[in-house]
Order: structure tokens, then sequence, then C-alpha cells
């Protein structure tokens, strides 16, 4: 039974994103870029979305954030 316990957990912490983008930096990159192109489509992955589409037009801050979630980084609420 224990062996099946550390597999398991040993597999969620293989599938867990090696880094993730800080939340506040989030807000404080892509904050003014999402009210300004964004605005209503609620959080998380509608606002996500909706960054990537405009893409061209964001700050570069933002658009490197952008770029680091489209590559499969999460997004770490606690940071």
């Amino acid at each position: 039974m224990k062996v099946v316990v550390v597999i398991s957990l040993a597999s969620l912490l293989a599938a867990a994103p090696a880094s993730a983008v800080p939340l506040r930096q989030v807000i404080s990159d892509c904050g003014s870029d999402g009210k300004a192109y964004c605005e209503g489509v609620g959080y998380g992955a509608p606002m996500q979305a909706c960054l990537s589409r405009n893409k061209k037009k964001l700050t570069a801050a933002c658009r490197a954030i952008i770029d680091r979630l489209e590559k499969g980084e999460g997004v770490d609420i606690l940071g």
C-alpha cells in the first residue's frame, strides 16, 4: 500500500509545472492590458485566451508572461 501512495505522489509531482508565474507578476505586468483589451471576459483561462488573441497589442512585459503561460507554465496564486 505504501508503495502505491509513494508512486502516486511521485507521478503528481512529475506532472506539476517546473516553474510558475507568480500571480502578483501577472497582475502587475498584464493588468492594464487586460483592462484595455479584455475587459469583461472573466479571469483565468478566458483572460489568458483573450490576451493571447491580442498578443501583438500587449506590452512587452505582458507578452513575456503570456509566452510563459502558453509554454505550459502555471500561475502561482500564492506568489
